[in-house]
């Protein structure tokens, strides 16, 4: 019998709340898979590797994983097409009939964009908030709902 996933996979990018006697606040979605927690049974759980809200992936910030039922709110989800119920189905077939073998992934020796500089004589001050913090808006919507959620 095929496995199946309780629930949904979230989208890279997803925000969610969690509320633990270990932490507490804003996380992003990093990285995500599944969990069996039972190998007798065909049921398998999202597994998230999330990273705390704003920093993400940052060498000072820890990353950890979770399992959906830690998620006390989702906050934000995150884009999902077909490749992601593509990247499911195969996760699935490989959790239950085994790993196939991979090539190496590839490694950039440098940027894969060129980053802008900001013209001369422009001076605007929502240019300069987002050239300084590319995720301005984010952290307004977050801060707004911790605000929310306050006593």
């Amino acid at each position: 019998m095929a496995l199946k996933l309780r629930g949904e996979l979230m989208g890279l990018g997803s925000i969610v709340r969690l509320e633990t006697a270990e932490v507490s606040g804003l996380f992003v979605v990093v990285a995500r898979g599944a969990f069996r927690p039972d190998t007798e049974r065909d049921d398998v759980v999202p597994r998230y590797l999330v990273a705390p809200h704003p920093y993400g992936e940052a060498p000072d910030q820890e990353t950890f994983p979770i399992l959906a039922d830690a998620i006390e709110e989702v906050v934000f989800e995150g884009y999902t097409n077909a490749a992601d119920a593509a990247f499911l189905d195969d996760l699935l077939d490989q959790m239950q009939n085994g790993r196939r073998a991979t090539k190496p992934a590839r490694r950039f020796a440098g940027a894969l964009t060129a980053i802008p500089e900001t013209p001369d004589g422009v001076n605007n001050d929502a240019t300069a908030e987002v050239a300084r913090d590319p995720f301005i808006a984010l952290r307004r919507l977050a801060d707004q709902e911790d605000r929310r959620k306050r006593p």
